[in-house]
C-alpha cells in the first residue's frame, strides 16, 4: 500500500453509505432478520459529527475498505457502560494491513475529542487482538444460548 489509508467520518462521505451498510448487514444484521433497508436507515442516522453515534470509514484509493462505529450502547445487559466502539470491519482483501488498528485509533481519538467521556468500551469474541492497542479486559458477558463475549475498556 503506497498510498495512505485515510479515516473519514461517514457523515462527510455519504457516497459510501450504501456500501458500508451492506457490509454491516452481511456481517451482523442479516442473520438477525434485519433487512438491508433497515440497516441503511440506521447507518444514515448513526452517522453524526461531534457526538455519539458516529461512523468512521477507512478509505484507500477513493474506495471504502473498512468501518467502525461509535454507539452509546452495544450491550443491552450493560446499560451502565458508555460509549462503545462497535462493528469494526475491514474487507477481506485489506485485512492484515493494520487498517483495523487505524480504525481503532481513530475511534479513540474521536471519543477523546468530545471531552465528555473518560473511557470507551467494546464487546468481542476475540481474545488477544484488542489488548495490543491497550484495551483492558473488564468482564465476560452472557450473550444468550450459553455463549459469552468479552467486554474491554480503553481509558482515555
Amino acid at each position: 500500500m503506497t498510498e495512505e489509508v485515510k479515516i473519514v467520518n461517514l457523515a462527510d462521505a455519504p457516497e459510501f453509505m450504501e456500501e458500508v451498510s451492506q457490509w454491516l448487514w452481511l456481517e451482523w444484521a442479516k442473520a438477525d432478520g434485519y433487512s438491508l433497508e433497515e440497516i441503511i436507515y440506521r447507518t444514515k442516522y448513526a452517522s453524526q459529527r461531534d457526538t455519539v453515534p458516529q461512523m468512521l470509514v477507512a478509505v484507500w484509493q477513493d474506495k471504502p475498505v473498512g468501518v467502525v462505529s461509535l454507539w452509546l450502547n452495544d450491550l443491552k445487559t450493560r446499560q451502565d457502560l458508555s460509549p462503545w466502539m462497535a462493528t469494526l470491519y475491514v474487507k477481506d482483501e485489506y485485512r492484515n494491513m493494520h487498517i483495523g488498528q487505524k480504525l481503532q485509533i481513530a475511534s479513540i481519538e474521536a471519543v477523546r475529542a468530545l471531552h465528555r467521556y473518560d473511557c470507551l468500551y467494546l464487546i468481542t469474541k476475540l481474545n488477544g487482538y484488542y489488548e495490543r492497542l491497550g484495551w483492558k479486559f473488564v468482564d465476560e458477558a452472557p450473550t444468550g444460548g450459553g455463549a459469552h463475549e468479552r467486554i474491554y475498556r480503553y481509558d482515555l
